[in-house]
């Protein structure tokens, strides 16, 4: 499997809402942006993040991808699109570019270290 081919399983996990399948491609203690100005760390809230998300009833698409190798380590750029409803029941559909940092594991698995699928986004609350 390369770090490619593991988010193309993990959009297929996340489109099924499989929490347990979306999961195993973390990392235990992984970071994820969930928000410009928000970092989670960790299975737990992990978990949580998913729940909410697939309330959304969303899929991820991969438009363009690129991973770039460095024996276990490996750096996972993407332009992805986001579509799903929203709370009120209006479709929605967001393009965004992704920076991701997956390593390999013992069992050959590739898994999330860092997840930044809102990519250049998270500058946004960064400070100067």
């Amino acid at each position: 499997m390369t770090p490619v081919q593991a988010v193309i399983e993990l959009d297929e996990a996340f489109a099924r809402r499989d929490l347990a399948g979306v999961l195993a491609f973390y990392e235990d203690d992984a970071v994820v942006v969930a928000e410009p100005n928000r970092i989670i760390q960790g299975k737990e809230e992990l978990r949580q993040f998913f729940t909410r998300m697939f309330m959304l009833n969303g899929r991820a698409q991969q438009l363009k991808t690129r991973a770039i190798e460095s024996g276990d380590i490996a750096l996972f750029i993407s332009k992805w699109q986001f579509s799903g409803t929203g709370q009120d029941g209006s479709p929605f559909s967001r393009e965004f570019v992704a920076t991701c940092i997956f390593r390999r594991g013992i069992d050959s698995r590739w898994r999330l270290v860092i997840d930044n699928s809102l990519g250049p986004m998270v500058l946004e609350s960064a400070g100067a």
